[in-house]
């Protein structure tokens, strides 16, 4: 016969209570001698107290008769009880290597929330307007007032460098090839305002055309405007004064000057030409 780790298992119950027959025994005690982890289980096996073997033997002696419920009911236990026997051998002979549960010591977090018995208390109107008044409230124009003044303009000043809204600064080699219109614009001059956004509007369109709506000083960009706009940085935009305008050819030469109130009838037709 054949005696292998598997057969050894399967008559674990067997050679635990001295059930194998002379040459089945000698043939599983040959296997345990040869086999590290057959031998393990019944050092294991053998370590155990006789009277609890004893006790395991007469149990299982007792579970295998047949007994009688419920008006001669007849049902074999023998199964059921040699199956717990075995689970108890295995947990006997496998001592469990986990790490015991501590109980959590007082005072101490363990991480999880714990929920709280107590109401919850209502907050009042006043905490509720404290809470409001708490949240941030978003940037204000008025927060452009705090920026550094403009530099002012000198005889060594460029010709044009502004900056937009965003910080970036621009030069007029990035317009070249295109007609650029520098309109300078004040919040006071209402009328200049609404002639730069008549003339953004009538040649926006235009992919040759550049209108530049440039402030002298860092000021609020007009209501209901879409034209871009942009600070003056020190540069001597071609002389032009805020309501004035001045009219840049695609090499950057000055092709017109004028008054964006008075002269904006012989701008406008000009554009049209571009």
């Amino acid at each position: 016969m054949t005696v292998d780790c598997q057969w050894i298992e399967k008559n674990l119950e067997a050679l635990f209570c001295g059930r194998l027959n002379e040459e089945e025994s000698r043939f599983a005690r040959s296997h345990i001698d040869s086999c590290a982890t057959c031998g393990r289980e019944a050092r294991a096996l053998n370590a155990i107290d006789p009277l609890i073997k004893s006790h395991f033997q007469r149990e299982l002696e007792i579970a295998r008769r047949p007994r009688v419920f419920h008006r001669a009911r007849v049902f074999g236990l023998a199964g059921v009880a040699a199956s717990v026997a075995i689970v108890l051998l295995l947990v006997l002979m496998h001592p469990s290597n986990t790490t015991p549960v501590v109980p959590p010591t007082a005072g101490l977090s363990t991480g999880a929330p714990v929920a709280s018995n107590e109401p919850t208390r209502p907050i009042k109107e006043e905490e509720a307007a404290e809470i409001k008044r708490a949240k941030p409230e978003p940037s204000s124009p008025v927060d452009r007032k705090r920026l550094p003044p403009l530099p002012p303009v000198t005889v060594n000043s460029p010709d044009f460098l502004v900056t937009d809204p965003a910080g970036y600064s621009h030069t007029l080699d990035e317009y070249r090839g295109r007609v650029v219109l520098i309109a300078v614009w004040s919040q006071d001059q209402t009328e200049s305002i609404a002639n730069i956004e008549r003339l953004h509007r009538a040649n926006s369109t235009n992919p040759k055309f550049r209108l530049l709506g440039v402030s002298k000083v860092r000021q609020l960009k007009p209501a209901n405007t879409t034209f871009p706009i942009f600070y003056n940085e020190g540069s001597k935009l071609f002389g032009a004064q805020p309501g004035e305008f001045v009219l840049l050819d695609e090499n950057g030469t000055a092709e017109l000057r004028g008054s964006l109130t008075k002269d904006v009838e012989n701008l406008r037709k000009i554009l049209q030409g571009k």
